[in-house]
């Protein structure tokens, strides 16, 4: 399955354009990385991914074989096939976190269908992979920031989508939690999982590698990581003067600002 973005504007009043022209396409297994300031649009494109907003102009679909989903025309499909992992929030309720990511199952249960034992052990399977088993039965809103980030990728992981849309996964949390999170979606990428995410960390983006999309001057500048951050650019969007050096401990380019 790819997704395809194809000359996207996006406006809230119908004079001023967060963004035009916006185009590309993320494949099985890629990592579709978003950086930009705050207010230039991340989110928005999110939303209009999954269906929740319309682009003013544009289409948005998947492609699975030889049959083309849409995001508004095929709705239920099209949700079924892309999990969502939206910016930390708390919950209304005070839900375990078995019963949490049990949620996730939802696009495949007809109207008030209750989860099956099959749903609850490929529950239990994924919170063991994702090192949250032992706190299943802990209420959601009394979890750390890391574990609840969790949490919520293991509810996504748990809809068994073949694409994850993240908006700012690592937000909120400590160094060691970001690296976490960081590695949990290089690990669906393994797994032939496409992800697209959005960030405010350069360097994370350069860390997964693949596919970079920068928001500047309200268009998308989208290329291989390498190729599209670069000092120029991360000054233009930031204002601060960044240097990009390469760190031979790590094998790549890290973010110095001066």
């Amino acid at each position: 399955m790819k997704l395809t973005a194809e000359n996207l504007s996006y406006t809230y009043d119908g004079t001023y354009y967060l963004w035009k022209k916006v185009s590309f396409t993320v494949r099985p297994g890629e990592i579709f990385s978003l950086l930009g300031s705050n207010g230039c649009g991340k989110s928005t494109l999110l939303r209009c991914l999954i269906g929740i907003l319309k682009p003013e102009t544009g289409q948005i679909y998947i492609e699975d074989g030889s049959r083309r989903l849409d995001a508004r025309n095929d709705a239920d499909e099209y949700t079924r096939k892309i999990g969502y992992v939206p910016q930390m929030q708390d919950t209304a309720y005070s839900f375990t976190v078995r019963d949490y990511i049990i949620m996730g199952r939802a696009p495949h249960l007809g109207l008030f269908r209750k989860p099956s034992a099959k749903d609850y052990e490929l529950c239990d399977e994924v919170m063991n992979e994702m090192g949250i088993y032992e706190i299943r039965n802990h209420s959601f809103n009394t979890l750390s920031g890391g574990q609840q980030r969790q949490a919520v990728i293991a509810r996504a992981i748990i809809q068994q989508p073949e694409m994850i849309i993240m908006d700012e996964p690592t937000n909120h949390l400590d160094y060691g939690n970001q690296y976490r999170v960081v590695k949990m979606i290089e690990k669906l990428a393994e797994k032939g999982i496409a992800v697209i995410l959005t960030t405010h960390m350069p360097d994370h983006a350069i860390y997964l590698g693949s596919q970079v999309g920068v928001f500047c001057d309200n268009r998308l500048v989208v290329g291989k990581a390498g190729d599209v951050i670069t000092e120029e650019i991360l000054e233009k969007i930031y204002h601060v003067k960044i240097h990009l050096v390469y760190e031979p401990l790590v094998g790549r380019n890290i973010c110095i600002a001066e």
